[in-house]
């Protein structure tokens, strides 16, 4: 589902415009398991309405994404760094057949990177970019 707004440019940014990302690990992660930019875009999608999606705490969410043509209960589980209105990163990926859950010493570090990241200015969010560290997704 794709943002559309029919207010002003300000509004929309407000409402739903903000900057997606994914690790150089979840990108390359991603792609080796057929993830499409949509089913991603999806699950930032579904954050934002808090639908189906397991707040894990300090801005870490962790998201079910379905197999392309099944549904979302045996497919890959994601690790989502999230601000509402402000950004959001995909961190970590697991297919639910491999792995159950992250395991607490997981937890507490992507807690410190999510922490780290959305605070970061736009400056700092452009470094990370230019050396390869994330890259946008396509815009939401």
């Amino acid at each position: 589902m794709r943002c559309v707004c029919l207010t002003s440019v300000s509004q929309c940014d407000i409402l739903c415009g903000m900057d997606s990302y994914e690790t150089k690990w979840f990108k390359k992660w991603a792609r080796k398991k057929g993830l499409s930019s949509d089913l991603l875009i999806d699950a930032v999608e579904r954050t934002k309405q808090n639908v189906g999606v397991v707040d894990l705490g300090g801005g870490l969410y962790k998201i079910r994404i379905g197999r392309e043509g099944q549904g979302r209960s045996g497919g890959f589980r994601t690790i989502l760094a999230f601000k509402f209105a402000k950004r959001a990163l995909f961190l970590y990926g697991f297919e639910k057949s491999d792995q159950d859950n992250i395991d607490k010493k997981e937890l507490g570090l992507y807690k410190e990177y999510a922490k780290t990241f959305l605070e970061l200015g736009n400056n700092d969010i452009q470094k990370l970019i230019d050396s390869g560290t994330i890259s946008p997704l396509e815009d939401v």
